[in-house]
């Protein structure tokens, strides 16, 4: 956090936002600028006694794994990178064609353990049609993909979810970080 001119706290991401390349792989640049921000979170979170350890992998079942460890415990938390290019009017596409996947895997899940997925999981959303400082990103749990979905669940073909569903309140990039700081914190 930082003072504006006002003397008023306000959020500030501690990574810049990630100039995300529009071409052939765009979902690379956003990933790389996603896994600097989470280092930092947890990096300022250790030095300020939050919590004692951590370590990340990458593409561990999903975009990312992260373990942390406090107080003798182990806490894990997976993300899932999505990424609205405006190719499909306002949806963005999840699991395969095949209608399979992890990401299906996920939405499959019942009640009780949707909830303990919530407690580990969240998704994470930018739209590249608007650009850098806007109001571009969304962080959502499995429930709210599963409620979002167009037409229900279907195994058999590629699934989608409606982009109005999971971004009733977009963000920054500097209150995405703050939302994950919360999250990564628990």
């Amino acid at each position: 956090m930082v003072l504006n001119e006002k003397g008023m706290i306000v959020l500030a991401a501690h990574s810049p936002e990630p100039e995300i390349l529009k071409g052939a792989h765009p979902e690379e640049s956003f990933r790389t600028g996603f896994l600097h921000e989470v280092l930092e979170v947890l990096s300022e979170l250790q030095q300020g006694g939050m919590i004692d350890e951590f370590f990340l992998m990458p593409g561990f079942g999903f975009d990312l794994g992260v373990f942390i460890g406090r107080e003798g415990k182990t806490r894990s938390a997976f993300f899932n990178l999505k990424m609205y290019m405006g190719a499909k009017p306002r949806v963005v596409e999840i699991g395969d064609q095949s209608g399979s996947g992890s990401e299906v895997e996920l939405l499959q899940l019942n009640t009780a353990r949707s909830s303990l997925a919530a407690e580990s999981f969240r998704w994470v959303l930018v739209d590249i049609t608007k650009p850098r400082g806007n109001r571009r990103y969304s962080i959502f749990t499995t429930d709210q993909a599963r409620e979002g979905l167009m037409g229900g669940l279907n195994k058999k073909k590629q699934n989608s979810i409606k982009l109005a569903s999971v971004m009733t309140f977009p963000m920054t990039w500097d209150e995405l970080s703050g939302k994950l700081a919360d999250f990564l914190a628990r």
